[in-house]
Formats: C-alpha cells, sequence, structure tokens
C-alpha cells in the first residue's frame, strides 16, 4: 500500500497464484501483470504478479513522486513483506527488470533469486540519460495528447517490437489489448519519472551483488545482449542466456524456453 500526499492509502492490484516457492514477475512498460502468464504458467511457483503503478487495474495518482524509481521499490518491498515475508524470487521484464534490479540492490536479503529479462543496469553517460529523459518527456506529451490508441501503433511499430508481429494471431491481440487498456496518465508519468534516463545507474553496485543473477536476452535484441553480456562480467554470480530467434520481449516470443532457462536457473540454487 502507499500513502498519497492526501493521506489516503492506494493498493496496488496484485494476482498471487499457485504453491511452492515464491516469486514476483514484474511486467515492461504498457503491460500489466497479465503480461507475464505465459512463463508464470510454466513455473512450479507461487507467482506474484503486481500491476506496477499507473498500469493495468492499480491506480494511477496524479502525483509524480509515487512514480519514481524509488517510490516503486518501495511499493514492491511493501508487497514482499505483506505476502512473502521472507527471500524471493524476482524476474523482471524491460522496466520490470531495472525495478527488480533496482529493489535487488536495495533489499538484496529479500531476494533469493534475480532474473533480468532485457534489464539494463541503467546509463552511465549523464548526457545521454539527459537526452533520454528529454525524449520520454515529450512522448509522455504525446501519449497524453494523442491518447493511448495512437500511443500503441507507436509502440508496437518500434524496431525493437518488430519481431513481434511474427506471433500468433491471437497473442498479438491479446497484447494489443493490454496496451490498450492502459490510461494515459498513467502511462506518461511513468515515462515522466521511471524512465531510463531518470534512474540512478547501478553499475557500480553490481560487482558486490552476490544475489544469483540470470541475465535473458532475445538473440535479435542486440543491443539489450551487449548490455547483458557487460553485466555477467561484473556480477559475482551472473549468468546470461539468449533466446534464439526473439527481439526484447523473448519471454512472449519463446515463452517456453525462457521458462525452462529459469526453471533450470532456480533448480542450482
Amino acid at each position: 500500500m502507499l500513502r498519497t500526499g492526501t493521506g489516503r492509502m492506494i493498493d496496488l492490484y496484485t494476482r498471487d497464484e499457485g504453491e511452492g516457492p515464491p516469486m514476483m514477475l514484474l511486467h515492461g512498460l504498457t503491460g500489466s501483470g497479465e503480461s507475464m502468464s505465459q512463463i508464470s504458467e510454466s513455473l512450479s511457483n507461487r507467482v506474484i504478479r503486481p500491476d506496477l503503478l499507473g498500469h493495468g487495474l492499480s491506480p494511477a495518482p496524479e502525483e509524480l513522486d509515487h512514480y519514481r524509481i524509488e517510490s516503486m521499490v518501495d511499493q514492491l518491498h511493501r508487497i514482499v513483506k505483506s505476502r512473502v515475508g521472507g527471500p524471493t524470487a524476482i524476474c523482471g521484464y524491460s522496466m520490470g527488470a531495472r525495478l527488480a534490479l533496482s529493489y535487488t540492490v536495495r533489499y538484496s536479503r529479500y531476494v533469493s533469486a534475480l532474473i533480468l529479462i532485457g534489464g539494463t543496469a541503467g546509463i552511465e553517460d549523464r548526457k545521454e540519460a539527459e537526452r533520454r529523459a528529454g525524449a520520454d518527456a515529450q512522448l509522455a506529451a504525446r501519449v497524453e495528447r494523442e491518447g493511448i490508441a495512437e500511443f500503441t501503433h507507436y509502440w508496437e511499430h518500434l524496431p525493437m517490437f518488430s519481431s513481434q508481429f511474427q506471433l500468433p494471431f491471437e497473442l498479438r491481440l491479446t497484447i494489443r489489448r493490454i496496451r490498450l487498456s492502459q490510461r494515459p496518465l498513467g502511462i506518461a508519468n511513468t515515462l515522466r519519472m521511471a524512465g531510463t534516463g531518470l534512474m540512478a545507474p547501478l553499475w557500480e553496485f553490481l560487482p558486490e551483488l552476490h544475489t544469483p543473477t540470470l541475465l535473458i536476452t532475445g538473440s535479435n535484441d542486440v543491443k539489450f545482449t551487449e548490455i547483458a553480456q557487460r553485466m555477467m562480467h561484473v556480477l559475482p554470480h551472473g549468468n546470461h542466456v539468449t533466446i534464439p530467434n526473439a527481439g526484447h520481449a523473448a519471454h512472449i516470443e519463446n515463452s517456453h524456453k525462457v521458462a525452462g532457462h529459469i526453471k533450470a536457473f532456480l533448480g542450482k540454487i
């Protein structure tokens, strides 16, 4: 739960299903907990899937401070403490991967294993980070100006998602339905406050992060595959696997293989 400046409480909508060792799955921008259902169904875990702030069935408050990475990490910690009470595995995709890593750096004793799909430890170059933050701010204004339908059309035609056009038609419809269900305010505020450009880079913390970590990238996602390779070399217990013929959203494009790698990784811990 999250207390706003007005004193009222806000609950993040959270799915909590299954039995076994706990795992939290964190979706990416324009997604929801439902976006992670393909791999959750293949895992022998108790799976906790929150809709992140501004997404899905969770609230989309106007107050910008609640969308900061640090605030979103605190929101996740409330869920871990109230629903699990002890260590849990955390798997995040894209924005969810940045949140999962940020959470682990801050609350490592609550994390038994970390899985990052298409993740990064942030942008180290200040000018590059400022450019990215500026671009995200412009995109946020575009979402509010043009609406979710136009933004969804733009988003799904980005080069990093081009391989998704090869997915089965029904799955593409599901992804599009989830994107279209978002609220402009929630997506815009997330872009303004939780984008990669405003994320504090975490590279300096990686050599001291002893949490077992699995980095997953699609073989067609060249940028994030290179980032994962760099991260793997500085993480004390880092592993990296590439998913063939997959792009940025490897967990959607080849969910069976991604789930297999996750299960094999967790089985060795």
